[in-house]
């Protein structure tokens, strides 16, 4: 008994897997649609790109070294990204621990020989008075002498006396003029010090201001990668402050593509996050040079119809809006169809209808019919077709690859 009811469990299992499957095979799926319509077919050279702010710096560190210090704002909190910043303010310093150290040396040895330097010091005082004095022992030696060649010898004077006054009296005076020397070299060599001194005060402030990373424009603070206390290479990114008020997008295209690629171009855009109707641009600069590495050269591309909507309260910060409310921000991906080629009243169907050996699924009475395409101007959104289609057709636009020759379907959406 138990036998038989085990058997009868799995005939119902075997049952149901097989109505299951015949269900599979035989029920409709839904799937969305697209009428194939005449309309203008575009040739596109295809790239990548990213919003950026039209005008802005990257600021890199001068040297490898620590981050020191994030300033602060006016309100007393921490910089951090999408906070406007103007010329000249301070984001980011580096840390130089030495830096002190180097700063209140240089500035006890300035003091040291501008004090020295000064009139009336008594380092000038000591030499004066010694050259002073030198001066007076010369004079007298001189006079000596003077009144001993006077007498003459034989007059109580010997030759030897009157030698003897000259050689104290030469004595003297060369001692003068030392001491006036060895002032002169002295406050020469004060005067050096004094340079150097200055140089050292300055070259510690030159670090500082080097160190002090500030923002070269008005703008948005886009980037701020580092936190205090981590490490940033020499040449590593600090900061990115820029004019979000006019964003572009800057793309590579590839060097096969390039030279059909001309300026003025009308550019389809489509943004991350927006699968709706493409937005339009144009291109207004080609870098004349590639990158060694991707072979692709810089195209950068205006928004058209773009509007900057400013934050409350702020002439900088605010929110770029495109034609059918699409938001555009610095930093996001894009997706650009440079348009070389056009062609008006073309047959176009949606490229997403597209699937291997340039086939596409035609809907007929509740069944599709896999249909080979021969393929004009193509860009990512559209297709031509020169052959194998007719106005007005209907072509599966979602899950293709999931589909057989004469499998059933079901419409999701009108078309």
């Amino acid at each position: 008994m138990k036998r038989i009811g085990m058997f009868v469990v799995l005939g119902v299992v075997v049952v149901a897997g097989v109505f299951a499957m015949l269900s599979a095979i035989f029920s409709a799926t839904t799937h969305n649609v697209g009428r194939v319509s005449r309309g203008p077919a575009l040739e596109t050279v295809y790239a990548t790109g990213l919003v950026e702010a039209r005008e802005r710096r990257v600021l890199k560190a001068p040297r490898a070294g620590v981050v020191g210090r994030i300033y602060t704002r006016s309100d007393g909190k921490t910089l951090h990204e999408g906070d406007e910043v103007t010329q000249g303010q301070p984001i980011v310093q580096l840390r130089d621990s030495a830096r002190e150290a180097r700063r209140s040396s240089a500035k006890a040895e300035l003091d040291r020989v501008t004090e020295q330097l000064a009139t009336g010091s008594a380092f000038r005082n000591a030499f004066e008075m010694r050259i002073a004095e030198a001066a007076q022992s010369a004079l007298d030696e001189s006079k000596r002498l003077e009144r001993l060649e006077q007498q003459g010898v034989g007059r109580g004077v010997t030759e030897d006396a009157i030698a003897a006054a000259r050689t104290r009296a030469i004595t003297a005076n060369e001692r003068l003029k030392t001491l006036q020397q060895d002032r002169d070299v002295a406050l020469a060599n004060l005067q050096a010090a004094h340079k150097t001194a200055q140089a050292s005060l300055d070259l510690v402030a030159a670090q500082e201001r080097d160190d002090t990373i500030v923002a070269p424009m008005d703008g948005v603070l886009l980037r701020l990668p580092l936190k205090e206390g981590e490490f940033a290479a020499s040449g590593a990114e600090l900061a990115m402050v820029g004019d979000v008020r006019e964003l572009i997008i800057e793309a590579d295209v590839n060097e096969d593509d390039i030279g059909r690629v001309r300026l003025s171009a009308q550019v389809k855009l489509r943004l991350a996050g927006n699968d709706r109707s493409p937005v339009d641009g144009r291109v207004y600069e080609i870098l004349p040079d590639a990158d060694r590495a991707t072979k692709g050269y810089r195209v950068k591309v205006s928004f058209e119809a773009a509007t900057f909507v400013a934050a409350t309260g702020s002439k900088l910060r605010g929110s770029t809006r495109l034609p059918g409310d699409i938001l555009a921000y610095s930093g996001m991906t894009a997706e650009l169809a440079v348009i070389v080629s056009m062609k008006d009243g073309a047959l176009v169907f949606p490229r997403s209808a597209l699937s291997g050996d340039n086939t596409v699924y035609v809907l007929k009475d509740g069944r599709v019919a896999q249909t080979k395409v021969v393929l004009g101007l193509v860009n990512f959104s559209t297709c031509e077709a020169v052959s194998g289609l007719s106005e007005g057709d209907l072509v599966v636009t979602s899950d293709v690859r999931s589909l057989k020759d004469g499998a059933r379907v079901k419409a999701k959406e009108s078309p």
